[in-house]
């Protein structure tokens, strides 16, 4: 693994152990003051709405837990599937792309499987 990809693949996988642990602040840390987070048809703009939507799923997964499968590198971008382990939206899942930038996600698409939680 080049130092780059090393890089690129860091970043995500601080994300992800954020979500694992549930904090909104770790969570937008990652992004860029600019970035975007396309989850649907919402766009949240900028860290700040970034940092607004994280601080809810905590209370959306209702005793739930997010699961990640290995992330999958590609020059700046990083997909990676996901799905949630318990609570009422157990089995709900989707796949994200990330692109990084500088050491940051400067741009996160998110594709449902099936309905949002």
């Amino acid at each position: 693994m080049s130092a780059d990809t090393s890089a690129v693949l860091g970043v995500v996988e601080r994300h992800l152990a954020a979500v694992r642990h549930g904090d909104a602040d770790a969570m937008a840390a990652d992004y860029a003051a600019d970035a975007t987070l396309q989850r649907g048809t919402t766009t949240y703009r900028g860290s700040s709405e970034i940092r607004g939507y994280f601080t809810g799923v905590p209370d959306r997964l209702q005793g739930g837990r997010v699961a990640f499968d290995q992330p999958v590198v590609s020059g700046a971008e990083v997909t990676f599937t996901w799905r949630i382990v318990g609570g009422p939206a157990d089995g709900r899942g989707g796949e994200d792309r990330c692109v990084v930038a500088d050491g940051e996600i400067v741009s996160q698409t998110v594709t449902l499987h099936d309905q949002d939680f």
